[in-house]
């Protein structure tokens, strides 16, 4: 495999993946398919028409390519080879599973769920093929089924957790439920997936210390002699270890390390009474709300879009409800396609009419950075009963106040009180671990080969001299002990 400048390959990665992906002609398309011209045009035809087969022959036939061409037809395999992995289900395996569920399964309902895009598919060559979690989601999905598995119950603690935030902390955003954490994270590569004698690195997410929800960040203990633990600087935080392959035998990485964390909340009455103007000609509303595509996106639909959801409402506190509630209602959480195939995430939100914590997170900055209002990224894990889980959110600026945190894809509470329905606007619990304070960023050392997540950085990075290990080729594992 060809070695590439880690500045030069990711500029044409996410080039090649507007070939692939930035197709819709929809309101919301961002690109026109068919400005791309020559070899790369074509082969992008043929992916979006399904026929990988046709483009892999060609791709693969390809001889003398300059070392950037040479770059494009790996690129573009590369991106085939993650799309099956993530549609890797015929009609009949998805009908087998279904019919699990469903033993009078019919036609007309297998036709009625990928209408409403409840049962998510695309064309591969020929063939439907299905989402991995297509059966999982529909019963996310499909409002009959998920009020029929609704448990009501489900959010009895986390409303109990949420009252106890709001009384420590006046909803005036105070710091408050300190809790100490020591996380041990693991992350194995299966034995003889890379050749005995190569060197593999990795890199594993580690706490920010920057951020007000987390401090007093120490590492432990790792298992490799020389670790490198990146600068607090940097917005995705790892610690970068190597390790050489042992034939039979898996390769293992592992740290520890403490950090405490706390909860934070505002109340909305408060915000709203307390928050200012933006001064103008300021260099740091103008980062926060600049369009940065293609995640976040400041087109002339989105604009509108936000402008008829916030209608006359000049305060941000009360333009920032309500963009929330339009995305809590009108996008369900599901499980969704890896980042790395979907390059326009708010646009892949609203043609699949859902999407993953990051997904509806990116679509909240846009459409708030759409009314001026400054928003970005956070995200790392969340931690329940010893365990962690990936999580994705958000931090929103308003002028007099700071920072404060917003986590659109917990959506409002089933409570009838209007603080606790809504804490998660302008709220956080303490269990969490932030590891990254923005997406996409280059990692400490840089990496040599594609990011098997190239936005987001949370179960860790692997690769060789052979390139990169892909999420299907190693295994992770997050432990929390509360100290």
């Amino acid at each position: 495999m060809t070695f590439y400048p880690f500045a030069n390959y990711w500029k044409n990665i996410c080039l090649l993946m507007a070939f692939v992906l930035f197709c819709s002609s929809g309101a919301f398309a961002q690109h026109d398919p068919s400005q791309y011209e020559g070899w790369k045009g074509e082969i992008t035809k043929l992916i979006q028409n399904g026929d990988f087969a046709s483009a892999t022959a060609t791709l693969n036939g390809m001889e003398n390519l300059s070392d950037a061409d040479a770059f494009s037809r790996d690129a573009f395999l590369e991106i085939m080879r993650r799309l099956n992995l993530e549609f890797p289900y015929n009609e009949n395996e998805i009908r087998e599973q279904l019919k699990e569920k469903f033993p009078d399964l019919t036609d007309e309902q297998m036709n009625q769920w990928e209408s409403k895009q409840y049962l998510e598919m695309r064309n591969i060559d020929g063939e439907k093929r299905y989402f991995s979690s297509a059966v999982r989601n529909l019963f996310l999905l499909d409002p009959e089924l998920a009020a029929k598995n609704r448990n009501p119950d489900r959010y009895n603690a986390r409303i109990a957790h949420c009252q106890e935030i709001l009384d420590q902390s006046n909803g005036r955003g105070n710091l408050t439920c300190e809790t100490n954490y020591k996380i041990n994270y693991i992350l194995t590569v299966p034995a003889n997936e890379v050749p005995e004698g190569e060197t593999i690195r990795c890199w594993l997410p580690f706490a920010q210390t920057n951020c007000a929800r987390q401090k007093n960040v120490k590492l432990i203990s790792t298992n490799s002699e020389n670790p490198v633990v990146s600068p607090e600087c940097d917005l995705q935080r790892t610690i970068y270890m190597e390790k050489t392959a042992v034939k039979d035998q898996p390769t293992v990485f592992e740290i520890q390390f403490q950090t405490i964390g706390y909860a934070q909340a505002y109340s909305y009455d408060w915000l709203v009474e307390k928050v200012r103007p933006y001064p103008e000609k300021c260099e740091f509303v103008r980062l926060y709300t600049e369009e940065r595509l293609p995640h976040i996106i400041k087109s002339d639909a989105f604009k509108q879009l936000a402008r008829k959801i916030v209608g006359d409402e000049t305060n941000p506190v009360k333009k920032a409800s309500l963009l929330y509630d339009w995305v809590d209602d009108s996008f369900p959480w599901a499980s969704a396609n890896e980042y790395g195939v979907n390059l326009n995430i708010p646009q892949y939100v609203i043609d699949k009419g859902h999407g993953d914590c990051g997904m509806v997170s990116l679509l909240l900055i846009s459409l708030l950075r759409c009314e001026g209002i400054p928003a970005k990224w956070q995200s790392g894990w969340t931690f329940s009963n010893g365990k962690g889980g990936l999580h994705d959110w958000l931090e929103i600026y308003f002028e007099g106040i700071g920072w404060v945190p917003c986590d659109v894809s917990y959506g409002k509470l089933p409570s009838e009180n209007p603080a606790i329905a809504n804490f998660y606007k302008f709220g956080h619990d303490e269990k969490r671990l932030i590891v990254n304070q923005d997406y996409a960023q280059p990692l400490t050392p840089e990496k040599k080969f594609f990011r098997s997540e190239p936005l987001d950085f949370q179960r860790g990075e692997v690769e060789w001299d052979g390139g990169n290990l892909y999420f299907d080729q190693w295994d992770y594992q997050m432990t929390i002990e509360t100290l």
